[in-house]
């Protein structure tokens, strides 16, 4: 039963990486993404929604402006940090990470309830590992999570097609991961 639910996130992660690449190639940023953005239909389709906080890539909108955009805890800590610098794709990256860290983990990365602490957790701590939170989760799947949430934007995937190849890769086997 953990295994099928352990593939059935990572699908879904795939899917989102899928509908991520597609929106970031005609260049636009979702930062917004959380679990509550991510709905599946009857057929196991994850779709991506509520691009209400979405912006083009070029806007100069896109580099710090001094205000936080997207919900807290999904946040990258380039976000969290507001000090300027370039807010890129690798933000979707991130959170798309987050969600899934809380798909599998069934909490939350970071579950401060002050929004300041909050910040600070995003910016400067790492989230607890997802194998020591529970050891059946697959090691590859902790992995690409991880890597997709590393604090330094350059340390996460260059996109979000290379983190759906990744998910396509681990051992547990693309025949296993629905498509």
């Amino acid at each position: 039963a953990h295994d099928e639910y352990y593939r059935r996130v990572a699908a879904m992660g795939r899917q989102g990486c899928q509908a991520l690449q597609h929106a970031h190639d005609v260049g636009i940023l979702h930062r917004d993404i959380k679990p509550s953005n991510l709905l599946i239909d009857a057929d196991r389709r994850l779709f991506v929604t509520d691009f209400g906080l979405a912006r083009i890539e070029t806007e100069p909108a896109l580099t710090a402006t001094g205000m936080i955009v997207g919900t807290l805890r999904y946040m990258a800590p380039e976000q969290a940090l507001v000090q300027g610098g370039v807010v890129d794709h690798r933000v979707d990256i991130y959170a798309l990470g987050a969600s899934l860290y809380e798909l599998l983990s069934l909490q939350p990365a970071f579950a401060e309830s002050d929004h300041a602490r909050l910040l600070m957790q995003i910016a400067l701590e790492d989230p607890t590992r997802l194998r020591k939170l529970d050891r059946r989760i697959p090691l590859e799947l902790e992995t690409i999570v991880h890597k997709a949430m590393a604090k330094e934007p350059r340390e996460r995937y260059p996109s979000a097609s290379a983190m759906a190849a990744a998910v396509e890769q681990m051992t547990v086997g693309v025949d296993h991961i629905s498509k």
